[in-house]
């Protein structure tokens, strides 16, 4: 299907062209904008705060891993062995026995 096409006619001409708007329409295409631009601007505000939350999240699982990590000791070479029936390694998979 073929997308049709704007119409181009005298009145939308002349809605586009601002000086040729009544001063009360003028006015309220302005209240608009300015409502549209604090609406965005509130949203900005409420998406660097979560940037800002799951920035300290993140710096806190680092921490949490980190003390983890230093509990462990020195780093073993190789995955840990989980037990007799654990893990077991058959040519490259990895199967997990209940």
């Amino acid at each position: 299907m073929i997308p049709s096409k704007t119409q181009r006619s005298l009145s939308v001409l002349r809605e586009m062209n601002p000086a040729a708007m009544a001063p009360h329409a003028a006015y309220m295409k302005i209240t608009t904008l300015e409502l549209e631009k604090l609406r965005l601007s509130k949203a900005r505000q409420h998406a660097l705060r979560r940037v800002g939350e799951i920035d300290a999240r993140l710096r806190e699982l680092e921490g949490q891993k980190a003390a983890l990590l230093s509990c462990l000791g020195p780093a073993r070479s190789g995955p840990p062995a989980i037990g007799a029936r654990g893990l077991r390694h058959n040519g490259g998979r990895v199967r997990l026995t209940y």
